[in-house]
């Protein structure tokens, strides 16, 4: 077995935790950097480095030197928050890490979470491919393509190696409740005793490209293993599906008889506007041979059920608004 050493920045959210995972189920040598320790079950034989609230380029090339890693994967941001926060975590901390992956004498490769909010509104119908023009809405996607550029720049001018992974809609097991379908199951999970259950949601008119968290984990993988990755590659299902539709699907799997109620007052989702996202996959399965392997009834039922049983580690705390989704 090859001698693997990553650290994961951001290794305690969302989607750090389960790339984390996959990582350690691969044999990998894993650190965790982060704001906060991991969830219990990540803490038996992995190294974690507290790293202070806003990270110093010094402070991370010290942690990076510390682990030893040959890859640092990038899990970390915020999804919500004022403009400030989102510009602290999002943008400065990425331009951070590239200049401590470049202070560090053996120059970790990086590979980089990026967001489908980065390309913004697409005409019904269409796909989009890593060439497709960005023009995102709003102070998330606008604060994320900002962090994906300075990456791109490192990566063009020989700075660093490594890519970026532009993730679609990550759904499954501990989707946080900053999520739509997260959020959704915290209300489900609240109110299954209730003889009256309803769920308070602002408008699902949308269609999205949801992808499973432990997908997204397996693309992570194979990009870190990759000797040339492309520099940008969509990590999604390839098809654009109604939200409505999903929500009402959970519903169904919870097996809560809830009425829907949608509400425009309640419409704060960082890609609120957005009717029509889809990703085009060629790139992720002829560069990097990757495919989804898990189906969207299968996200949606293992979200619940880590719901039913995990309920501290899923519900999410303030910190989930920091985990990237």
């Amino acid at each position: 077995m090859r001698d693997e050493r990553v650290a994961v920045l951001g290794g305690a959210g969302y989607l750090g935790t389960h790339i984390t995972r996959a990582l350690l189920a691969e044999g990998v040598q894993v650190t965790i950097l982060s704001r906060r320790p991991p969830a219990g079950s990540l803490q038996a034989g992995i190294a974690v480095q507290l790293l202070p609230q806003r990270p110093s380029a010094a402070a991370l090339s010290h942690a990076l030197a510390d682990s030893a890693a040959q890859v640092v994967i990038s899990a970390a941001g915020a999804i919500q928050g004022d403009a400030r926060a989102m510009v602290q975590c999002n943008v400065r901390l990425a331009r951070n890490l590239l200049e401590a992956a470049m202070l560090v004498p053996n120059k970790p490769r990086v590979v980089h979470i990026g967001s489908a909010a980065e390309y913004g509104a697409q005409p019904e119908g269409s796909a989009v491919t890593e060439l497709t023009e960005c023009s995102p809405a709003g102070v998330y996607g606008r604060t994320k393509l900002a962090g994906t550029g300075a990456v791109l720049e490192a990566i063009h001018g020989g700075a660093v190696r490594g890519t970026v992974l532009r993730v679609f809609n990550p759904i499954g097991p501990m989707s946080p409740a900053s999520s739509v379908l997260g959020g959704i199951g915290v209300q489900l999970l609240r109110q299954r005793n209730l003889p009256m259950p309803l769920v308070e949601t602002g408008p699902l008119d949308a269609y999205r490209d949801f992808v499973d968290v432990r997908d997204v984990a397996s693309a992570a993988l194979l990009a870190m293993r990759h000797e040339g990755p492309p520099p940008v590659v969509n990590v999604a299902r390839g098809e654009a599906v109604s939200v409505r539709d999903l929500v009402r699907r959970l519903v169904q799997v919870s097996g809560v008889p809830a009425r829907l109620l949608e509400r425009p007052v309640l419409a704060r989702h960082r890609s609120q506007g957005l009717a029509w996202q889809e990703a085009d996959l060629e790139v992720a399965k002829g560069e990097l041979g990757w495919v989804p392997r898990y189906e969207l009834h299968e996200s949606l039922r293992d979200l619940w059920s880590a719901a039913t049983t995990t309920v501290t580690e899923w519900s999410g705390g303030p910190d989930q608004r920091r985990s990237l989704d």
